[in-house]
């Protein structure tokens, strides 16, 4: 019996062709979707930093914003949502992160859990703790296969990997496997990493830890770190293949109670480390308090009373207006920030409303 692929001519497979031709032949494919800041649909890249930076943490809230269909977080838009996720977790115990878990998703409103309990998948309890064989390779292939998720997040590359990570050799066949197993799925890939050199200076994409066999197969490293003598913790993009990035600005973040991460501001990174520079992270509310007067008083009522404005109402109010009050990333900042502290909700895409608490099982008649 022949096989499918077997060449009975033993011709020569072509290896050169006409760039036209294959310009022709993708022509209609549709543009790869930017998910959010420079993530790119499809893409494979990397969440890197030092132990105990919030990293695992600030890459289960995306997770969850993506599930959800958000359409913003860290004051950034996201694209395309809801999206399906599956997250790997192969360095901590069930318990720990399912805990930690459950205080992120106390933040949900009722559409969103419903959207969090079709769309957020993890691997069972006894799945597989690290990479040892191509036994394991193909578990994980197989996890990802039966998620039939949209992205999937890998905590972390250390637990994929065998051997030096400084060594080309053992990178290379890292590689090859990493390919093989999990790139094959075309998936959009993140992948955590928790090792790093050093935190004495700003991280740069030479603090990864690793041959540049590594960073060469990524497209993209979002960076993480704490800043010195416990003042905080920020993020920066490392590099990125897909967008032009300042690396010498971080964002400087921290975790709340819900172990949720809130954005506090930007600033040059340097300035963290120099003793003599004075950080001033006090949030000025103007713009935000602008954001929740106009939701409270232009909204249109909603079935349950809320007043409620589209996204696209927003951007024409502060962004796209003869003064350009503020720009749409710092808009998106206010509503993440309202939606934080609970004084909005989304329960539709692109629709923001008041958020009605509840007291002895009445609405409180001051948040209609």
């Amino acid at each position: 019996m022949k096989k499918e692929n077997e060449n009975p001519l033993n011709e020569k497979p072509q290896l050169v062709y006409k760039a036209i031709d294959l310009i022709k032949k993708f022509e209609n494919e549709p543009e790869p979707v930017e998910i959010w800041n420079g993530i790119i649909e499809g893409s494979k890249g990397l969440f890197v930093g030092v132990s105990k930076a919030g990293k695992t943490t600030f890459a289960e809230n995306f997770a969850i914003s993506l599930a959800v269909g958000r359409t913003t977080f860290y004051g950034k838009e996201i694209n395309g949502g809801p999206k399906k996720v599956v997250f790997v977790n192969l360095e901590e115990s069930a318990r720990l992160r399912f805990a930690r878990l459950r205080k992120q998703i106390s933040r949900l409103d009722t559409e969103e859990m419903k959207l969090f309990g079709q769309n957020y998948l993890t691997p069972p309890e006894e799945f597989i703790q690290s990479i040892n064989s191509d036994k394991d390779w193909q578990k994980l292939q197989d996890c990802i296969e039966e998620s039939n998720a949209d992205i999937v997040f890998i905590d972390s590359l250390t637990h994929l990997f065998q051997g030096q990570i400084e060594s080309s050799h053992e990178c290379v066949k890292f590689v090859n496997k990493f390919r093989e197993y999990v790139v094959s799925s075309k998936k959009t890939i993140i992948v955590i990493h928790h090792n790093i050199k050093g935190n004495d200076r700003p991280i740069e994409q030479d603090n990864i830890a690793g041959s540049r066999v590594i960073l060469q197969e990524f497209e993209y490293a979002l960076g993480f770190a704490n800043i010195p003598n416990g003042k905080g913790k920020y993020s920066s993009m490392l590099f990125n293949k897909y967008i032009e990035v300042d690396s010498s600005i971080a964002t400087v973040y921290k975790i709340d109670k819900d172990r949720w991460i809130e954005e506090l501001g930007d600033v040059d990174k340097n300035d963290l480390y120099d003793s003599k520079v004075k950080i001033d992270y006090r949030e000025d509310s103007t713009n935000k308090d602008l954001v929740h007067n106009y939701i409270q008083s232009h909204g249109s009522h909603s079935s349950h009373g809320s007043q409620t404005v589209l996204s696209a109402e927003l951007i024409k109010k502060f962004v796209n207006n003869d003064t350009r009050t503020m720009s749409k990333n710092t808009l998106y900042k206010c509503l993440d920030k309202l939606r934080a502290e609970e004084k909005i909700e989304s329960s539709e895409k692109g629709k923001y409303q008041l958020k009605i608490k509840m007291e002895d099982g009445k609405a409180d008649e001051n948040s209609l």
